[in-house]
């Protein structure tokens, strides 16, 4: 049913810590899976900024009849909600803020068309080569090819990374390096051998060599619609084999 709204939508960009009884129009631009915790994620956008908000049993008891009716790329009119600093060490949403989810947050549908607002997360993109001046507590984003590897199977064991995961190389016109991957992001990867990969939250991990992987509300999109996905196609169909650096070992 169509929430009646009490006040006018307000843009995420906007949306401050002491602010309760707000309401915001938002597409999914993310929905994850079901943590044990009992809990979820969805990364939400509008024309002016984006926003992560976690849904978790402990402080939303609707959380379960709200992971079944949010779905991708649609527009819902969101109200009420709980807004506290982001932990950087688990997502790159462009927000210094996280929404909360609690007891007194409604989720609408919008029915109308809104192609005013985009269907992709914001994006800020850090090259292979400039890993070595990334820290390892903040996610940052990546893009580049993907392709899978029988040497880094043997490399990242899954007894080393996990029984739900599997490490790829990500390539792009600097260098290339490992990025591990985790349950359902494996899942969207299959079948995608040498396609541009852009990955919304990845973090440094630094032990024998240097590695990425996804952070815990990060996640991964094949084939993006975007002008950095559509060059570094073009780039790679041009120079099928690169001459590349790997950057290997951590300083």
């Amino acid at each position: 049913a169509k929430m009646s709204l009490s006040k006018d939508v307000v843009p995420i960009s906007t949306l401050r810590p002491m602010d309760f009884g707000f309401t915001i129009r938002a597409r999914v631009v993310h929905k994850s899976s079901i943590h044990k915790e009992y809990m979820f994620s969805v990364v939400l956008r509008d024309e002016s900024a984006e926003i992560n908000a976690m849904v978790m049993g402990s402080r939303c008891d609707k959380w379960k009849r709200f992971y079944e009716i949010i779905e991708l790329d649609k527009v819902y009119y969101i109200s009420h909600g709980s807004l506290d600093k982001v932990n950087r060490k688990y997502t790159s949403v462009e927000n210094e803020y996280e929404l909360y989810f609690d007891i007194l947050t409604n989720v609408s549908l919008r029915c109308e068309d809104t192609p005013q607002i985009p269907t992709l997360p914001f994006f800020k993109f850090v090259e292979v080569a400039d890993l070595l001046r990334t820290d390892q507590v903040t996610a940052i984003d990546i893009i580049g090819i993907g392709k899978c590897s029988e040497e880094l199977k043997k490399r990242f064991p899954r007894s080393k990374t996990g029984k739900n995961a599997t490490t790829i190389w990500i390539t792009d016109r600097t260098g290339r390096i490992p990025l591990t991957l985790y349950g359902d992001q494996v899942e969207r990867l299959k079948g995608t051998d040498d396609e541009v990969v852009a990955v919304k939250g990845a973090r440094l991990v630094r032990s024998d060599e240097l590695s990425l992987k996804v952070c815990r509300w990060g996640h991964i999109l094949v084939k993006p619609d975007a002008p950095e996905a559509h060059s570094l196609r073009s780039w790679w169909l041009r120079k099928k084999q690169p001459e590349i650096t790997s950057f290997f070992k951590a300083k």
